[in-house]
Parts: C-alpha cells; structure tokens; sequence
C-alpha cells in the first residue's frame, strides 16, 4: 500500500477527558512550541511520513475534536501512543447517529464498526466520514482538505510530465528543509490551487505567487538573486523552526515556462551565515532489467547540462579564495548530482526521495574511468557500478555545516550561473537559511 493520508477514530475514556483537554489548553512550553497530548491504543499500521487526522471523541457517541496525529513508540503489550497536536474543538459535537444516517450503505458498516470502538479508517470508509463531516460543518474543510474530492480531482487531473515536474519540485524543498534543520510537515499540506500549476510552492499555505517590493528589498545583496526578477514567474514562502523561531529559511520557486514544458528541477542552496551555494541536480533513472539505471550518450541534454557546469566551475575557481575561517570548506565544487530510481509526486507523503547523491567531480573520474558501461558498451549509471555515493542524511550534513560548496568570495559572483540555470527550462528551488536577531523577530 502507498503513503497516504490517513484518518483514525479515537473514543477518549471519560476518566481521561479532563486530562488530555486540560494538557492541550496548557499551551507550549520551553520544550516544545505546542501542546502535545496522547493516548495509549491498539497498535495500528500508518506511516510516520504521511498525514493523520484524529477524529476525537470526548462526550460519549460524538466526534467533538479533531487533532493532527502521529503513530508513537509501544505503550505496553499490543499498544502504542497516539500522538496529537492542534487539537481543536469542532464548531457542534457531531453525533454518531447523525453521521451514519448521511454515510451509503456500502462503507455504512464498516463506519458503525470503528466508531463502536475506535481505530484507523479504511481508505473509502475515510472519504465518506470526511465528507460527512465537512457537510456537517463547513469550518472543518480546510483543515480536512487532503481528503476532499476537489483535491483527489484536481491530481487526476495533472499529465504524467507536470507530476514528475511537482514531485522533482517538491524534493528539491524537502531536502532544503532537511538542510535547515526544520520540519518537513508543511510539505503535506499542499493543495493545488487552480488548473494550471506553475510550480509546487504555489499550492503550500502562505505561498504568495508575486512581485513583492519588500521580498527584493530583503534580499537585494544575495549574489544572484537579481536574475530571479528578470521576466521570470515565482512564488515564495518563509518556513520557520518550530522550536526556535530566528531560525528560518526563505524558497523562492522561479521559472519561465508552465509546468507542462519544464524540463524538471534545480536546487540552489544558500547558507547565509557561512556565505556558501550548493547547487543540486535532479535526475530520474528508470527501470532496468536488474535495477534502476540512468543513461545518457554524447551531445544529449545531461551532457549539455554537465558542460554548463564544468564551464561555470571554471570560472568559480579562478577566483582566488581568503583566510576567513567562515570560508573553509573540504571542496569548493558546489555542483551535485542526485539519481532518484522512482520519482512519484504524493503530496501526502513528508519523506524524501531515495537516490545517488554524486559530487561532479567524482561523477566525472567514474565516468572517465569507463566505471559507467553497460555490457554492450553504453553509458549507464546503476546502484551496482557506482561504488562510494553519498546518501540523503550524509548531504544533509556536509551542506549543512557548508563543509562543501563555494567559498565566501566564489559566492559573491553567481549571477550569471542563476542565469544560465533559469534559462535552461528547469525550474530553480533558491533556499536561503538565514538566523535573525531578536530585533528582527519583535
């Protein structure tokens, strides 16, 4: 079964009720920046990396609250914790009868059962609920919006290239994210907003698709970032760490061509505190007799596309770089190149694509040691004949103490590599961690 979005039926005991209400009112605290109540029960399956919404009953046979959950660590012989947070009281307690009544006759049964003793909601049984509850009361929509028919609509409706464009989109966030130390839980909450996408910023709450005065005042010393405003579309967002608030990181989605016509995704990664660009390349393999593989031949776009950046790093490196502590890093070659054998676009899913992250220069000693050759002599890049590689949580580290990447003053030229990126058709993920002062947060 694939990750999605999940629902879970939780009947509070009464001796309980008090307990959990009061914990949820208390508020956050210098451990955590939100309440976090839980409750013991039944081990049940569904993945950590996918949505779960708690139908919560605290008066008896009625759905009174609903909470974002998780599945925690075993609780006891048979059990495990259910993890909840923004709990929220519906705006009427939504009696059991009453959502029967308006449930077919088909998933009916199945309802009855859970909500007599409470427990995850099989797929179908979990549309018709939600969209029993919504028409029951209009305020819970948007907070039930994986569900909804206008979104399960809405991805049917995207071609097969616009959903590698999202997902390729979405990855290129993820590990940003990942590389700043701040939750990956947003990335569940996109929706899309209208029928044609430009990108996967735009259906994320408080994604603001503009030109805006104040975004280009904030950053009008980032190396760069002038080509992001030259005739290009893009669409913004602030993502903040839940426990500490200076802490935050800016993605500015741009490209110049729809979704359909993208040629798929770039990622360009800034750390402002240590000055440093990291610029990945996103690459899908495809199904091969044995394994996933990636191929290419001589004069193709990936061969294009490794040129503009050996030609690029050339002039990278002819900038000499300073003694500032700040500027030292293992390797000042900010080009990587990350393989992915199965790119799928599941907005339920807050996890990370597996893959082959691969340093240029190591891509290029393989490739010219004729490592990469398939038995009938073609270039062929596969699990098997890449050796050493570089895993997401080891990217993750290296680029977030910017231990790889261009030194402060490669850094300070990259506006024609920008450039040169947008106008390759792709569309570029620009991340900026930056730490704010107090004064900047108040």
């Amino acid at each position: 079964m694939g990750i999605t979005a999940g629902g879970y039926i939780l009947i509070v005991p009464p001796a309980r009720r008090d307990l959990l209400l009061a914990e949820a009112k208390r508020g956050p605290s210098f451990i955590r920046s939100m309440p976090l109540v839980a409750e013991p029960v039944p081990k049940f399956i569904h993945s950590r990396r996918a949505p779960l919404a708690v139908f919560c009953s605290f008066e008896s046979d009625q759905i009174t609250h609903i909470a974002e959950g998780k599945r925690g660590v075993m609780a006891g012989t048979g059990l495990v914790r259910l993890n909840m947070h923004d709990l929220t009281e519906l705006s009427r307690p939504i009696g059991f009868v009453e959502l029967l009544t308006g449930i077919g006759m088909r998933v009916r049964p199945h309802l009855q059962r859970i909500l007599a003793g409470g427990g995850i909601l099989p797929p179908k049984t979990l549309q018709a609920f939600v969209d029993r509850i919504v028409e029951l009361d209009e305020t819970a929509a948007d907070r039930l919006a994986h569900f909804s028919a206008q979104r399960r609509d809405a991805l049917s409706r995207l071609a097969p290239n616009e959903k590698l464009n999202l997902a390729l989109q979405k990855e290129s966030v993820g590990i940003a994210l990942e590389i700043s130390g701040i939750s990956r839980d947003d990335l569940v909450t996109w929706r899309p907003k209208n029928d044609s996408p430009r990108s996967f910023i735009e259906g994320l709450p408080s994604a603001v698709v503009r030109e805006d005065a104040m975004l280009f005042n904030d950053f009008s010393t980032l190396p760069g970032f002038d080509a992001i405003d030259e005739g290009t579309h893009f669409g913004a967002k602030v993502f903040k760490h839940s426990d500490d608030p200076s802490i935050r990181m800016t993605v500015i989605m741009a490209n110049r061509l729809p979704l359909e016509q993208q040629t798929g995704a770039d990622l360009i990664y800034y750390n402002e505190a240590y000055r440093c660009f990291v610029m990945v390349q996103y690459k899908a393999m495809h199904r091969g007799i044995d394994e996933p593989e990636f191929r290419w031949q001589e004069g193709d776009q990936f061969m294009k596309e490794v040129a503009r950046m050996e030609r690029l790093l050339a002039k990278l490196k002819a900038i000499s770089s300073g003694n500032d502590p700040d500027g030292f890093r293992f390797s000042e070659n900010p080009f990587f190149l990350k393989f992915c054998p199965r790119i799928l676009f599941n907005p339920d899913d807050r996890g990370l694509f597996k893959g082959i992250y691969l340093p240029l220069d190591l891509w290029k000693r393989l490739n010219a040691a004729e490592k990469l050759r398939g038995k009938r002599g073609g270039n062929v890049l596969t699990y098997r004949n890449v050796g050493r590689r570089i895993n997401n949580s080891e990217f993750v580290r290296l680029v977030g103490g910017s231990w790889v990447g261009t030194s402060i003053e490669q850094s300070a030229v990259l506006s024609e590599i920008i450039r040169e990126v947008l106008a390759s058709g792709k569309t570029v993920t620009f991340a900026v961690k930056e730490v704010v002062s107090d004064e900047e947060l108040y």
